[in-house]
């Protein structure tokens, strides 16, 4: 039989659990910590929990295969043995596991199979000698195991029977799929989840309820002896070594009888769950029980032990608390709070009342209790039976049926084995697990007689037939697909090597063949699929061209529609998105078009420039990012006073103009006057350059003070003529325009504006009786401009000007007598700094 301890099936057998473990178990959760300890007088030294060795004065047979130790590398051996038969009755397949007690194996009961079971296996736990050479240990182990055959309960393993057969002591039991507890919480460091963790805590809380109710305290209570199955919930096990209450009670044993031996009598406890009383060797009691329940339902919501595994008695002398686990409620964590109070007297006493705390009232079923009259009254006929059938063995034993008792149960297991083997060639499944079966009962066959030679032949010859016949029957059929693997088990039956090549040649030549064919019709039908493709391909292509086609000429007459002039042309929508979807569709033609658009905008931006020269300047710079390979845009330049008419000025804000400069400031307020050349024109400040009009200049040069100057509109004075070209310097670098002091005679045409006469307010010296004026400078515009829109021409401070190459002021200042402040006024200057002399500037045009 098959050793099934890497699908993680176990039967929960000892106390201790078994060897097994993982590398990646966390420290919270080892093994060791778990272990049952044996401790004691007069006990009998256990061996290691991961180094059990289970032996018989009479060998069963030959010794099973090492299993690996634990994460230290240990190599524990264990003497075991597979497809022994047991009291005629139980044949062992696999060992689960070994533990303090003894080791336990998977067996098969013969007595159900002949029942037609269809769960025929049982577990069963040989016993080890600690357990054997105990004084009275197989009377008073049977007689614990019917005490656990009273906990007829869901959620407690089922131990069936104690017996022995000559020195083996064994125990069969429930035999379960699943996963013990401790596996679990290693595979769940930070604990279970919330629904597994209830469920799992009710079923085990249920069983401890249902056995306390019996007056049976478990007294190992722990991770590694509860078993968590694949479909029948949780289950607690180990009851076969728990101890009674009271030892005379009625309910734990019965009339008249004497508790001989039990669990506390070899000090078999778990330190990490043992409860403080148990471990300062108290009377056994509930609440012992309910503290084991409350580190296991720590450990099932948080994946640690609530104090690290501290023994009760160490954590009460170093006062450890348990930390709360915030998962759960206030009323389920001052339950489970009390039942982890380290002594008895704060403990809670029940798991019935902590399990009304925590969950609400336990629900005792009636049909627990029924089932609980059935099961005694059937152990009690099995228990009698069993009597019956050991007071027949011990008459066999006598010397004169011994012989004729060995030759009949011998003869009815090699008979029965014959039927198995019979059974098996006939059906022929031809499976990898129907020839492993059959090749392990004529192993077990080979080894009750001693020379299975003919039956072997026999069936090894049938065997090989019923291969070959299927082999020829799968090649005639054509159907290959697993015949290699026919053949190749037939070989390992010894067919004949001649039929085995014969038949291998026929499927590895047909196999050719069928894929040569298979190759040419999938060749045959990728070229015709090629052509479909393609020609689907090229319809697919030429409908998407015409497209391509006919998006571009819509495109091409949406980007001539959006180039229409004089309206405002928006470069970076309009134009930007046709000429980005033309590049898409295509490129050489999109290249061309730009240098259309490029004529375009240039002609837009000339006509556009005279009109609005601000919409003209954001034209330029949006088609200057648009087209940067386009040059022909690089000469264009704004001119913000060209589209003027010149001598308008004096109609409105509207008729005058002002460069942009740096950070969103603009350059000197001009109008647009005639220049003394035939036809040309220049723009000249409306008013006398202000303190204001410099501070842009002074926060960059550093000359001046800026924030003195900012705001003031006072005409600048007190500053040289270097000043003022410097000022009007800077302006033609940041603008792009030349800025100049206007010439005499520009200067007088601009302001004499074709003979209008002086204002009469203008901003010089009188004093006539209490009338005294120009006393101070006045703002620059203050005063009416003349029809030209220049304003403060006259009076307030004188302005330079150049008469060929020599520097003049004119216009009088606030200290020109008012009858000498006229437009001719004018007087050579040396450009040194005075109160009485400032400046305006003149810009040619671009036109």
């Amino acid at each position: 039989m098959t050793d099934n301890r890497d699908d993680k099936t176990r039967l929960v057998t000892t106390g201790q659990g078994t060897n097994k473990s993982k590398a990646n178990e966390k420290p919270d959760h080892d093994a060791k910590d778990d272990a049952t300890v044996f401790a004691g007088s007069g006990a009998v030294p256990p061996r290691p929990a991961d180094a059990t060795l289970i032996t018989s004065r009479t060998p069963l047979s030959s010794p099973v295969s090492q299993r690996n130790g634990d994460d230290q590398g240990a190599t524990p051996t264990v003497s075991a043995v597979n497809n022994k038969v047991i009291k005629g009755r139980f044949e062992l397949v696999s060992m689960l596991g070994a533990g303090g007690m003894g080791a336990v194996y998977k067996a098969l009961d013969r007595r159900k199979v002949e029942a037609s079971d269809s769960d025929p296996y049982v577990a069963v736990k040989l016993l080890n000698d600690d357990f054997r050479q105990h004084p009275d240990a197989f009377i008073s182990l049977q007689r614990e195991s019917r005490k656990s055959q009273t906990l007829a309960h869901p959620n407690i393993v089922t131990v069936y029977d104690f017996d022995r057969d000559r020195d083996t002591v064994f125990m069969t039991m429930e035999f379960l799929e699943g996963s013990p507890l401790d596996e679990l919480l290693r595979e769940f460091p930070q604990g279970l989840p919330q629904d597994q963790a209830n469920s799992i805590l009710r079923d085990i809380s249920n069983a401890l309820i249902y056995a306390h109710s019996h007056n049976i305290v478990h007294s190992d209570f722990k991770p590694g002896n509860i078993y968590v199955t694949k479909s029948k919930g949780s289950k607690v096990f180990d009851f076969g070594i728990a101890r009674a209450v009271s030892e005379g009670s009625s309910a734990a044993h019965g009339a008249g009888e004497k508790t001989i031996f039990d669990a506390g009598t070899l000090g078999a406890l778990t330190p990490a769950y043992a409860s403080y009383e148990m471990l300062k060797g108290g009377e056994p009691a509930q609440s012992d029980d309910l503290y084991a329940l409350g580190c296991v339902a720590y450990e099932l919501f948080s994946g640690k032990h609530p104090y690290g595994k501290v023994p009760a008695d160490q954590a009460f002398e170093k006062k450890l608390k348990p930390k709360r686990l915030k998962g759960l409620s206030r009323r389920q964590w001052n339950a489970l709070s009390g039942a982890l109070e380290l002594k008895r007297e704060k403990r809670t006493e029940t798991v019935d009342e902590f399990y009304r705390a925590f969950f609400g009232r336990a629900r005792l079923l009636g049909w627990a209790l029924a089932a609980s009259l059935v099961a005694f009254a059937i152990g009690g006929g099995v228990y009698y039976q069993q009597y019956q059938e050991q007071l027949v063995q011990q008459e066999q034993l006598k010397a004169q049926m011994a012989e004729e008792l060995a030759e009949k149960l011998e003869l009815t297991e090699r008979n029965n084995q014959i039927q198995k083997i019979e059974q098996l060639v006939q059906i022929s499944a031809l499976t990898p697990k129907w020839d492993m079966e059959l090749r392990r009962e004529l192993l077990s066959y080979r080894n009750m007689v001693n020379d299975p030679t003919e039956l072997n032949e026999s069936v090894r010859v049938r065997v090989v037939d019923a291969y070959i016949a299927e082999s020829k029957r799968r090649i005639a059929e054509n159907s290959l697909g697993d015949v290699l693997t026919l053949l190749q088990y037939a070989a390992r039956w010894d067919a004949p090597a001649d039929d085995i090549s014969l038949l291998t040649n026929q499927v590895i030549t047909q196999q050719e063949a069928d894929r040569l064919r298979e190759e040419n019709a999938r060749l045959a039908e990728a070229q015709k699929e090629a052509e479909l493709l393609r020609l689907e391909q090229e319809k697919r292509e030429k409908e998407l061209e015409e497209a391509r086609q006919i998006q571009i000429r819509q495109e091409v007459t949406a980007l001539e529609k959006s180039l229409r002039c004089p309206n405002q042309i928006d470069v970076a929508g309009d134009v930007a998105d046709h000429l980005r979807i033309l590049e898409n569709l295509d490129p050489k033609r999109s290249e061309q078009l730009r240098r259309v658009v490029a004529d375009s905008l240039v002609s837009c931006f000339n006509r556009l420039s005279k009109v609005s020269p601000f919409a003209a300047d954001i034209m330029l710079s949006d088609a200057r990012a648009l087209l940067p390979a386009q040059g022909v845009l690089n000469p264009l330049k704004v001119d913000y006073c060209s589209h003027l008419d010149a001598g308008t000025g004096s109609k409105g804000r509207r008729y005058t103009c002002a460069d942009p400069l740096p950070r969103d400031a603009k350059g000197p307020q001009m109008v647009v006057v005639p220049a003394p050349e035939e036809g040309k024109a220049i723009a000249i400040s409306q008013y006398e350059i202000t303190y204001d009009d410099v501070a842009d200049y002074c926060t960059v040069t550093q000359l001046c003070d800026a924030e003195t100057y900012a705001n003031n509109f006072l005409p600048i004075h007190n500053i040289d003529i270097e000043f003022a070209e410097n000022f009007a310097g800077w302006l033609s670098a940041v603008t792009g325009h030349y800025y100049r002091l206007p010439s005499h005679e520009e200067w007088q045409l601009a302001a004499t504006a074709d003979g209008t006469p002086e204002s009469p307010d203008r901003n010089c010296f009188l004093k006539y009786g209490a009338i005294e004026k120009g006393l101070e400078l006045q703002k620059t515009t203050n005063g009416k401009p003349n029809s030209f829109g220049l304003a403060s021409h006259v009076g307030n401070v004188q302005e330079w000007a150049y008469e060929g190459n020599q520097l003049v002021a004119v216009g009088g200042s606030r200290q020109t007598p008012l009858n000498e402040c006229r437009f001719t006024t004018s007087v050579a200057h040396d450009g040194t700094a005075d109160e009485f002399t400032g400046f305006r500037l003149v810009r040619e045009l671009l036109r």
